[in-house]
């Protein structure tokens, strides 16, 4: 997706300085408290708990404050949109609240590296956009081919999966495969199949008491160690700093 954190804050605005806004880079800006209202291009949204928005480089927005809000606030630039709105909606609220809750209790605790964990999570807030969204244009909607190999991905998610296989069933070239895969989700296949079994782990790590080597094979790693590897370079840290993390907030 080529993304390229600048800069992550956290700022409290009882009003914002600025009502009338405009950036010379994108910047999204997730709520972990409170809600504002802004205005852009697109229409006039209220943004609550848990909701981010959007605000375009180059584009004038206005914004107010309807009761005082937490913001968690990442500038960046990408070579394609990351976000297919200026209001940034979750399906999934649980996993949304456990990022949020992440990013908190970072405030109250030294870590090293603290910036690239912040980019870990913000492009898991991206990778979660992506896959319920699909980042998709209308006329790419409704590929069914691409959408049966969605199912196989998810059905098989925790086991030794074959995406050759999977591109096989549908009948494309692996070639085709992956490029309408891509345009139809914003990930490659191999990024979708990860990004399922480190949403998963992750669930697991902070709502089970299940030990490493439990979840890895759940989810669908080949070992505890290749897991841990993998989540450690994915989200920045191991799944027991995970773990940890998740317990103080």
């Amino acid at each position: 997706m080529g993304i390229q954190l600048l800069v992550s804050t956290r700022a409290y605005r009882e009003k914002f300085k600025m009502e009338d806004f405009i950036g010379s880079d994108d910047i999204f800006a997730l709520v972990a408290k409170g809600s504002f209202v802004f205005e852009s291009p697109e229409g006039r949204y209220i943004v609550n708990q848990n909701e981010g928005a959007l605000f375009r480089r180059n584009i004038l927005y206005h914004r107010q404050v309807i009761e005082p809000v937490t913001l968690y606030l990442f500038r960046y630039r990408a070579e394609m949109s990351a976000f297919d709105a200026d209001h940034v909606v979750f399906s999934d609220v649980g996993r949304i609240k456990s990022t949020v809750a992440m990013l908190e209790a970072m405030e109250w605790e030294l870590f090293k590296d603290e910036f690239e964990l912040k980019k870990h999570m913000f492009m898991d807030i991206v990778c979660q956009y992506a896959l319920e969204n699909g980042n998709s244009d209308s006329d790419k909607k409704g590929d069914v081919l691409i959408e049966m190999a969605i199912g196989h991905i998810k059905e098989g998610f925790n086991k030794k999966l074959s995406l050759f296989e999977i591109a096989e069933e549908t009948g494309l070239s692996y070639v085709q495969f992956l490029r309408r895969f891509k345009a139809y989700t914003g990930l490659s296949p191999s990024d979708y199949l990860s990004t399922l079994r480190i949403r998963k782990s992750q669930s697991m790590l902070c709502d089970t008491e299940l030990s490493i080597k439990e979840i890895a094979a759940l989810c669908g790693f080949e070992n505890e160690y290749y897991f841990s590897n993998f989540f450690k370079k994915q989200i920045g840290m191991s799944p027991s700093a995970f773990r940890k993390l998740q317990n103080y907030s």
